[in-house]
């Protein structure tokens, strides 16, 4: 499972239970814990990939969508303003009508008059189409810095790279992703399997000054991406990761997609569900 199900399925419980009228008083610690467990996921890692994947804190995310139903509600004129702030879990008349102004610019009785006001929330939906466990996903442009391991033990040295980096980095705030994917030793991507080294990127935050690590644009495109999770112990081959890449180009040649005639990919690490596994999601570009 991709760290986009996960999410998708907490999204899909919140809304379930804000569209019944359960109104998650949606934002504290206890239906965040809900969701996480919804997405499979430690209330920590969840808070994480929440925010990395929507773009949205949980709590903001529950607020406005618990909004937008309420000014859905507010159509209706067998309801007061009243009614409405506290089905909505609102205590006050006063406190809905901020709320509802902060985010749709004008207040409840301003919009049952009929005045403009500005688009709300929608459901996300991280999950377009998805085909034998694998989703496809439209990426966006990402500024990253990115730190270079070559053999032996490129991956680790990369690692201890990034490691570095980051210790001296202040907290953004925002969750930074991290991606990764082999090189040969011009520093270009590399689909041979013996490569001679790995390169791992990780999000910068917009005008983030990266210090020494050279950076770079991963620029917008669309992927198949699918979750894989193993560990090398057991399979010290890696034929669990060789058998998520060959997931992906059977699906290619099945539904009849149009491969890029220079495909990209990535590996983006992920918290596993047992001490000592590895979990990855793998992303393989394909043509639009």
């Amino acid at each position: 499972m991709t760290i986009y199900e996960q999410i998708q399925k907490s999204v899909d419980y919140l809304e379930d239970r804000v569209n019944r009228g359960a109104a998650i008083r949606g934002e504290g610690s206890a239906a965040r814990a809900h969701a996480a467990r919804e997405a499979g996921m430690s209330d920590r890692s969840f808070v994480t990939w929440f925010w990395a994947v929507t773009g949205l804190t949980f709590r903001d995310y529950a607020r406005r969508r618990r909004l937008e139903r309420a000014r859905i509600l507010l159509d209706s004129p067998d309801s007061t303003v009243l009614d409405v702030a506290l089905d909505s879990g609102y205590r006050s008349h006063e406190a809905f009508t901020r709320a509802f102004a902060e985010e749709f610019g004008v207040g409840p009785a301003d919009y049952r008059k009929g005045r403009p006001f500005r688009a709300g929330l929608e459901k996300i939906a991280l999950i377009k189409e998805m085909y034998m466990g694998i989703i496809t996903k439209e990426l966006n442009d990402q500024t990253v810095a990115y730190f270079d391991g070559f053999a032996p033990d490129s991956e680790s040295k990369a690692h201890e790279a990034l490691d570095a980096w980051l210790k001296d980095r202040p907290a953004t705030g925002k969750p930074r992703r991290v991606f990764g994917h082999n090189i040969d030793r011009k520093g270009n991507q590399s689909n041979d399997p013996d490569n001679e080294g790995y390169r791992l990127l990780i999000t910068l935050e917009p005008g983030e000054d990266a210090g020494s690590a050279p950076t770079t644009v991963i620029r917008a495109g669309k992927f198949l991406v699918t979750g894989i999770e193993g560990n090398f112990e057991s399979d010290p081959s890696g034929k669990w990761i060789q058998d998520g890449w060959k997931r992906m180009n059977e699906l290619i040649r099945e539904k009849g997609l149009r491969p890029h005639a220079r495909p990209r990919w990535f590996e983006e690490e992920l918290e596993p569900s047992k001490p000592g596994n590895l979990r990855l999601d793998l992303y393989l570009e394909i043509g639009e």
